[in-house]
């Protein structure tokens, strides 16, 4: 007889495949202040930034680049904690993609790589 919390599992899998929703791979993500700078990597994506901060606001810029032909696309996803977000998307093997974003008043971001489809 199958234990219930697999059985709630399965259904719940099947709900999301019928319903069309994209799920997201994450396995990587970091909270940095100003003066930051991370190389990080997941099965499928690499990814550089730095954090730079300058009168108040803050400027992550770096790159994310799609290491495996999956038909997944590698993703940087970057969230501030007064709700600004931005992602930088590499989309096809060995495809890089650079990226500068500008967030007003704050010092503080969270910054997720993943493989996104």
């Amino acid at each position: 007889m199958p234990r219930p919390h697999r059985a709630l599992a399965a259904v719940g899998s099947l709900l999301l495949a019928s319903s069309g929703i994209t799920l997201t791979i994450a396995t990587d993500a970091s909270a940095a202040t100003c003066g930051a700078h991370k190389v990080t990597s997941i099965p499928g994506a690499k990814a550089e930034y730095r954090l730079a901060c300058k009168n108040g606001n803050l400027r992550v810029y770096g790159w994310v680049k799609d290491t495996r032909a999956d038909g997944d696309f590698a993703a940087l996803h970057v969230h501030t904690p007064n709700g600004q977000a931005n992602s930088a998307f590499a989309n096809g093997v060995g495809e890089v993609e650079h990226f500068s974003f500008y967030f007003a008043n704050t010092r503080f971001a969270e910054v997720r790589l993943s493989l996104d489809n």
